[in-house]
C-alpha cells in the first residue's frame, strides 16, 4: 500500500487506489489503517486517515478543497463518502463540503455507520475515550477550538442540504441511536438495524460475516486490536462468543455489494426514474 500526498492538513494521511473508473469511494478510518483499501469494490478508492484524536473536524474545508482537485484531476463523476464512528461523522461533514462545491457537476453520496453527530458543546452522551482526549486538547489548541465550535454540532453542517444518504445503526444501542436520529436531512434515511446492540454496526455488513471461519478470524483480530485501542475496547462486549452470535443475526449486505448498488443508483437516476414512470404506467 501506497500513501498519497494530495496536500491534506498535516493530520491527515490518505493512500489511493486506481482501477481506472468513474467512481470513486472515499473512506474514513476511525481507528489504524486505511479502512477498505483491499476490498473488491468496484470503484477508485481513496482512503483517509487521522493521526490524531480529531474526529475529522479539523480544517475539512481546506481538506475538501484538495480532494475536490484530486476528484477533477481524475474524472471522477460519482462519490461516495463512508465512513463509521468518529468516521462515521467524517463522512457526513466531508461528504456535505464536497456536495455543496460539486453538486451541480458530481453525484455525491454519504454511507455511515453508528456516526457520533453532536461534539459541541460537550456531549454527556459520548463515553469514548478519545472524545474526552480531544476535548481536553482543544481546551489548549485555539485552532482545534475554533473547528470544534464550527464543525462539531452536524446539524448545523447539515441545515437545508438536500445531500443524499444512508445512516445506519443499532436500534438497541442507546447511544448510537440518540446520536444518528438526532441528525436532520430530508434526503438522509435513517436505518435502525433490529435487535442489534452493538457500536459496531459496520460488522454485520463485512464480507468475513458471510463465512463463519473469516468472520471468527476477524473478530479474534477486533479483540487483539482493542488492546492497542480505548475506543475500541470501550465498545466491544466481553467475551468473542457474544459478538460473533449477534452479527450472525443481523442479516445485512455485503458492503462491497451495498456501494456497488448505490454507485449505480446514483449514476443512472434519470435512467431508473423513467423506467419507474414506464412500469407505473404499464407499459413495461
Amino acid at each position: 500500500m501506497q500513501e498519497l500526498d494530495i496536500g491534506l492538513p498535516k493530520c491527515y494521511k490518505a493512500a489511493y487506489y486506481d482501477i481506472g473508473s468513474k467512481n470513486l469511494l472515499i473512506t474514513f478510518t476511525p481507528s489504524n489503517g486505511f479502512f477498505l483499501y483491499h476490498s473488491k469494490i468496484s470503484a477508485n478508492k481513496l482512503c483517509i486517515a487521522s493521526t490524531t484524536p480529531n474526529y475529522y473536524i479539523f480544517n475539512p474545508g481546506s481538506a475538501c478543497k484538495k480532494i475536490i482537485d484530486f476528484i477533477k484531476d481524475k474524472a471522477i463523476e460519482n462519490i461516495i463518502c463512508l465512513g463509521s464512528s468518529k468516521a462515521g461523522l467524517a463522512s457526513i461533514l466531508w461528504g456535505q463540503i464536497l456536495y455543496e462545491k460539486l453538486k451541480n457537476t458530481h453525484n455525491v453520496f454519504v454511507l455511515s455507520f453508528s456516526p457520533q453527530s453532536k461534539l459541541y458543546p460537550f456531549n454527556e452522551n459520548l463515553y469514548f475515550p478519545s472524545y474526552k482526549q480531544m476535548w481536553k486538547t482543544a481546551q489548549v489548541d485555539n485552532d482545534l477550538n475554533k473547528c470544534l465550535i464550527n464543525y462539531g454540532d452536524v446539524n448545523l453542517v447539515l441545515k437545508d442540504s438536500d445531500i443524499p444518504g444512508m445512516i445506519i445503526y443499532p436500534e438497541h444501542n442507546m447511544t448510537d441511536k440518540l446520536e444518528a436520529e438526532r441528525i436532520v436531512a430530508k434526503n438522509i434515511r435513517l436505518i435502525p438495524l433490529k435487535n442489534y446492540p452493538l457500536h459496531g454496526s459496520f460488522l454485520p455488513f463485512m464480507p468475513q460475516a458471510q463465512d463463519n471461519v473469516k468472520l471468527k478470524s476477524m473478530v479474534k483480530k477486533l479483540y487483539e486490536n482493542a488492546l492497542k485501542d480505548d475506543d475500541v475496547k470501550a465498545t466491544l462486549p466481553s467475551s468473542e462468543y457474544e459478538i460473533l452470535k449477534l452479527i450472525k443475526l443481523i442479516n445485512a449486505p455485503n458492503i462491497e455489494n451495498l456501494i456497488d448498488a448505490i454507485f449505480f443508483k446514483i449514476g443512472n437516476e434519470e435512467h431508473l426514474n423513467n423506467l419507474k414512470k414506464m412500469q407505473d404506467s404499464g407499459f413495461l
